[in-house]
């Protein structure tokens, strides 16, 4: 789902009536500008030192390339378009090791209590077709505009019973994003969250219907983790009074009951949408993960900058404004982790047509982002349309091209450095204790690789059908770096 950046300035335009906490409006914060609100934009750099990762069984970090499948689940079966050819095509000629798979609580639960475990085997089903390529799979729980019974069908995510708009009227606007504006919308968001204080079972059922999910996918190996709930929108409360005192508790709550049941995924949150995709701060707390050893939660934070999304353009004065978000975001996010001590993975990015101007330099500007911040990503999405990676005939769109990027996908240690560049890929890493395994490296084309390990103390392997080259690197050397060039 992607947010227009002046949704907070729309929402005073039309009278929602939205609590903003200190240092809460998006523009504000995105201009670096001080507000009504008397917010300033804090001006410490960010740190230096490498963030935590996701690790796979035998420790090594995972970078994570993949596409969200698909805004097609959104429909009444709750299932993508793809079938099993289309997932092979991925994995060879994309190079993703990784999906962003959406699922919906209206066909995981139609009715209170009752489960439909006909749609999970479906989801399964297509899960293998992910196994089979060795890719891992962050079930992702999905709403855009809570639920097509918020408005008019609009939306997506939550079932009928569990929409409750209190008679509010709602018109479905556009752009879509302004629909979240409306107040059967807005009730429904605040009857979830109990800001009425009159519906505290919604959140129960929620949480338990996340954990009869984890149970169905606690032991399928191609499960890495579970995304909590995509782009949570706080009804009439936003930013710090929603991230902290209801958002958090929120995931803490839902953490919980999968715990009980599958003690070893990874756990993905996300802070509010609205600001956050622009770069803003986020107020979210720390969860706890009650598992034993590290904890498995993930911050996983998307990316639309106002200017290029709904249509934009990356040219002109826009791209200076989208620039000044990139900055944003690359300093408040990886703050926001660090406070937390997480893993961070960029859940969501996209937004542009093929045709708009600037979309491929936009592209590679928060690519480029990525590799110098070591995280992973996944693209919106995977859809026959402009601004996916296949267009309307079936042809591979700019960005299928762009995505095709060579990428260290699992490293034997803890990344350093990772960058691509004059189609020459850099990997550096240190050591660390308990990895096995190689580090693996997608490449497009067969590689020449280069390791600053001493001659003779390591070795590759080339898989020309797979496209990835396994390195083995001197295990008496501290730290390593390969260069791979076609």
């Amino acid at each position: 789902m992607r947010w227009k950046g002046g949704v907070a300035l729309a929402a005073a335009a039309v009278g929602a009536p939205l609590m903003l906490a200190p240092g809460a409006p998006a523009l504000a914060q995105t201009l670096g500008t001080k507000s009504a609100t008397g917010y300033q934009a804090a001006d410490a750099a960010p740190a230096t030192e490498p963030l935590p990762t996701i690790t796979d069984d035998e420790g090594r970090t995972l970078i994570l390339h993949g596409l969200n499948t698909a805004n097609s689940s959104k429909g009444d079966s709750g299932l993508p378009w793809i079938d099993r050819d289309d997932v092979v095509r991925e994995a060879r000629e994309e190079g993703t090791n990784s999906v962003r798979y959406l699922i919906l609580w209206r066909n995981v639960e139609p009715k209170p209590g009752q489960y439909d475990d006909a749609y999970l085997d479906e989801v399964a089903k297509r899960v293998a077709w992910y196994r089979e390529q060795g890719m891992h799979v962050i079930l992702d729980m999905h709403q855009d505009i809570y639920g097509p019974d918020a408005c008019q069908g609009a939306g997506d995510g939550a079932p009928a019973w569990a929409t409750i708009t209190d008679g509010q009227s709602c018109t479905p606007q556009d752009p879509w994003v302004l629909t979240y504006l409306q107040p059967g919308v807005l009730r429904a968001f605040d009857n979830f969250w109990n800001n009425t204080g009159k519906h505290p079972e919604l959140i129960r059922r929620y949480a338990a219907m996340w954990q009869h999910v984890a149970k169905r996918f606690a032991k399928d190996p191609a499960v890495l983790g579970y995304d909590l709930m995509n782009e949570p929108f706080g009804g009439t409360r936003h930013f710090g009074f929603f991230e902290g005192p209801i958002l958090t508790p929120f995931y803490q709550r839902v953490v919980n009951a999968i715990r009980k049941v599958d003690r070893d995924s990874w756990l993905f949150i996300e802070p509010e949408a609205l600001g956050a995709n622009q770069g803003a701060e986020t107020s979210i707390g720390a969860v706890k993960d009650p598992r034993r050893g590290t904890p498995h939660i993930v911050l996983s934070p998307h990316f639309y900058p106002g200017g290029v999304d709904l249509g934009g353009s990356y040219e002109g004065v826009t791209k200076l404004l989208v620039q000044a978000q990139i900055a944003l975001w690359r300093r408040n996010m990886p703050a926001a982790a660090r406070r937390l001590k997480t893993p961070m993975w960029l859940g969501e990015v996209g937004g542009m047509g093929q045709d708009a101007p600037g979309a491929a330099e936009f592209t590679e500007a928060w690519l480029s982002m990525a590799d110098d911040l070591g995280i992973g990503w996944a693209y919106w999405s995977n859809d026959q349309r402009p601004a996916g990676v296949i267009d309307e005939k079936g042809s591979p769109t700019i960005f299928a091209g762009l995505l095709a990027r060579p990428y260290a996908r699992a490293i034997a240690g803890t990344p350093t450095k990772l960058s691509y560049a004059s189609n020459t890929l850099t990997v550096s890493w240190r050591n660390k204790s308990g990895v096995t395994g190689p580090t693996e490296i997608w490449f497009p084309s067969t590689p020449k690789v280069a390791s600053t390990d001493p001659a003779g103390k390591w070795k590759s392997v080339w898989d020309a059908k797979r496209h990835v080259l396994s390195v083995w690197a001197d295990p008496g050397t501290a730290t390593h770096t390969l260069t791979v060039t076609p």
